[in-house]
């Protein structure tokens, strides 16, 4: 977090605040984060991953959060895949392999980093087998291997839940005689369970491991107490968008994300500020300039709950200002001219979340940026994948990589030029 104290029109120096104590914290929680400046990131992983929206996120964060470390992040999930080899007798041709392109993907896009999510094809949906599940564990060491000899580092994600209540209708008891993804075991989820199980242990081998399926599974379990109807995957597989947000959280999180977008601290009686340009108190309130990042953008298609739930703006997304000692119960909040929202004293003092307020250019830069991201990562995601080549058929082919890369350069302009930080001209009017 970027503490700037060119405070102008103000009498004495900035006063010490609970801010200056979080700025070291949140300075080396930045510095840890794992992806540095100018590295590719490549997501591999099956249809859930090509579908890309947990891929969008994660980049719209880390494009928002660390806009001068140009992070190139590259989604090239392939749908059916497995890093196991299996595939069921009903599936319609045999799942592709990742091993089979693995090498291609490694030598054309020579990634600094890649996460890998996979499980959720390796199980072909029949209960549980001891000779899948070992072609399973072999498949991701080879992966964790080959990604390693590459040069690369690599991050595992557990597979997300099966979650059997919306397709009840189509599952299928244990004594049945075959299965596939049409026709799933009922309790697949359990299988699942014991491959993440698994994949959890390799913590102890330095191996890092995301557990999507903890922050999955926990959400699920607690919005279903408040309300049965919650649905996370429609088909019991793929999520949707509030689900495929659980799984960017999880990624985030498990990386060691910031918490924090950034924090002003005002004191309007002092005529101080900490993290702000500059405060000038007013006989109608108070005057604030504060240069800033811009918040990771919330998607629209999200249940209306679901950054509630997840405490989003706490635990990611914490956007605050700070107002101290304003006399006054009730301020309208004006960015320039125009008026953005009204806020208490009370609210004021406890730190406003500033994403209450759509009409904020960092907020409205916000939601553009994830436009622009979800484009861009279409284009280039689809272009990447047919350029390092697959053996699945029926597959979207891609544009040709110098086109898609010429097509994608005007939005990689604009999504640098929306994350610079911001310059808020904020004013607290009382009201009568």
């Amino acid at each position: 977090m970027r503490r700037k104290a060119r405070i102008g029109w103000t009498v004495g120096l900035v006063a010490a605040s609970l801010a200056v104590l979080s700025a070291g914290s949140d300075a080396a929680e930045e510095r840890e984060f794992p992806f540095k400046k100018g590295e590719r990131v490549v997501f591999l992983g099956d249809s859930i991953t090509f579908a890309g929206r947990y891929v969008q996120y994660v980049d719209a964060y880390v494009q928002s959060r660390f806009p001068q470390r140009d992070v190139e992040i590259l989604n090239l999930g392939l749908p059916s895949e497995t890093v196991s080899g299996e595939s069921e007798p009903d599936h319609p041709y045999p799942r592709p392999n990742v091993h089979e392109r693995l090498e291609r993907v490694m030598a054309k896009t020579k990634p600094d980093v890649v996460v890998a999510c996979y499980g959720m094809n390796d199980g072909i949906y029949y209960p549980f087998s001891k000779t899948r599940f070992a072609a399973y564990q072999a498949g991701i060491r080879s992966l964790t291997a080959k990604i390693r000899g590459a040069g690369a580092r690599v991050i595992l994600v557990t597979p997300s839940i099966f979650d059997a209540q919306p397709v009840r209708a189509r599952t299928l008891p244990i004594t049945a005689p075959k299965f596939s993804w049409m026709a799933p075991y009922a309790q697949y989820d359990e299988v699942l369970a014991n491959y993440s199980r698994w994949l959890l242990t390799l913590r102890d081998e330095s191996i890092p491991v995301v557990d999507a399926r903890a922050t999955i599974s926990g959400y699920l379990t607690a919005a279903r107490a408040e309300d049965p109807s919650t649905i996370l995957a429609g088909d019991g597989v793929h999520p949707n968008p509030s689900g495929e947000w659980l799984l960017a959280q999880a990624v985030l999180e498990g990386l060691g994300a910031p918490q924090a977008v950034d924090t002003a601290v005002v004191d309007a009686e002092r005529y101080t500020g900490e993290g702000v340009d500059q405060v000038r108190r007013k006989d109608y309130g108070v005057d604030i300039r504060w240069t800033t990042r811009i918040p990771l953008p919330l998607d629209p298609e999200w249940d209306p709950k679901l950054a509630e739930r997840v405490r989003l703006t706490d635990r990611l997304n914490r956007h605050r200002l700070v107002v101290r000692r304003l006399p006054g119960t009730r301020y309208s909040l004006f960015e320039g001219l125009s008026k953005v929202g009204e806020v208490s004293g009370s609210d004021l003092e406890n730190g406003v979340d500033l994403q209450r307020f759509p009409a904020l250019t960092t907020n409205r830069r916000a939601a553009e940026l994830l436009s622009l991201v979800r484009e861009r990562e279409r284009l280039l995601g689809l272009a990447w994948l047919t350029e390092c080549g697959h053996k699945r058929p029926d597959t979207l082919v891609g544009l040709p990589l110098a086109e898609a890369e010429a097509k994608a350069a005007p939005l990689t302009r604009r999504i640098r030029e929306l994350t610079r930080p911001v310059t808020l001209s904020l004013r607290l009017s009382r009201e009568q």
